[in-house]
């Protein structure tokens, strides 16, 4: 069985999180909207059910896994709901002149708006080779990694030497602390794809989206006519958000139930979920 001890890593990411956004939302989770309290449950939840499933499928209580597996029909629709309408307060958030979201958030909600797609895709091919249990596991773990840069890239404003934020004057630094994010989960990437050669290409895959995320931040994000994008996102109603990320989440969990590899990709099968 691959990844054995991957529940101890991702049970270890709900505190660093913790850590990461105390500033901007677990110190302050009374002032904090429904879209922040949405997405910090389900993507917390996200984290755990993997932890979950990795535990089960190791201690060979394969019931168990394939039960709780199917709870992700529910949780990754409600999950990119509650990212889409994240990314939707970003967008008002810029228009309103929140001085992170002038200078930062409206180019990263380039990254998000592909990761409202990447995500849901990621768990869609997890199902499409749930049979294949190396494919399966690589794919389900990798969802993970769309996570990381905003928690990394959190964590080393408040903790790195050198790219702490303390206040509007060293805000610039974030900038550092996103390169440097997105640095360290492509070569977390690059090294699972390593460890895991024979059956790991999901993993240079992630990697590969992760240094293109960065680069569409970089340009398109940067771009004067993005600015008018933004803006037109912004009208939009959290309803309408929540709804089509839930969609879009639903449709990737019913494709990938029903559409099955054939050939060479489910060599050495065995039942995931």
């Amino acid at each position: 069985m691959p990844y054995k001890t991957a529940h101890f890593y991702l049970l270890a990411l709900i505190p660093i999180t913790v850590l990461a956004f105390w500033p901007s939302y677990f110190g302050v989770l009374n002032k904090a909207p429904l879209a922040h309290h949405l997405h910090g449950i389900t993507g917390t939840l996200w984290i755990v059910l993997l932890a979950a499933q990795v535990w089960s499928i190791h201690s060979r209580r394969t019931q168990m896994h394939r039960t709780m597996g199917k709870s992700l029909f529910v949780l990754v629709p409600i999950m990119n709901g509650a990212f889409a309408m994240v990314s939707l307060q970003g967008a008002q958030k810029f228009v309103s002149g929140a001085i992170f979201y002038d200078m930062f958030g409206k180019a990263l909600l380039t990254v998000d708006i592909l990761l409202t797609f990447i995500t849901p895709m990621l768990v869609m091919l997890a199902l499409m080779y749930r049979r294949n249990i190396r494919l399966h596991s690589a794919f389900m773990l990798s969802s993970i990694m769309g996570l990381l840069p905003p928690i990394l890239s959190r964590l080393f404003a408040a903790i790195m030497p050198g790219m702490t934020i303390r206040g509007p004057d060293t805000l610039y630094r974030f900038e550092y602390c996103l390169q440097l994010s997105i640095l360290v989960t492509a070569l977390m990437c690059f090294y699972l794809y390593w460890r895991n050669r024979k059956d790991g290409w999901p993993w240079l895959m992630v990697a590969g989206m992760t240094v293109l995320y960065f680069a569409i931040y970089a340009t398109l994000g940067q771009q004067a006519w993005w600015d008018a994008v933004v803006r037109q996102i912004s009208e939009f109603s959290m309803l309408s958000a929540f709804v089509s990320g839930m969609l879009i989440g639903a449709l990737a969990c019913v494709f990938g139930w029903f559409m099955q590899p054939t050939g060479a990709a489910l060599k050495h099968a065995k039942v995931g979920t």
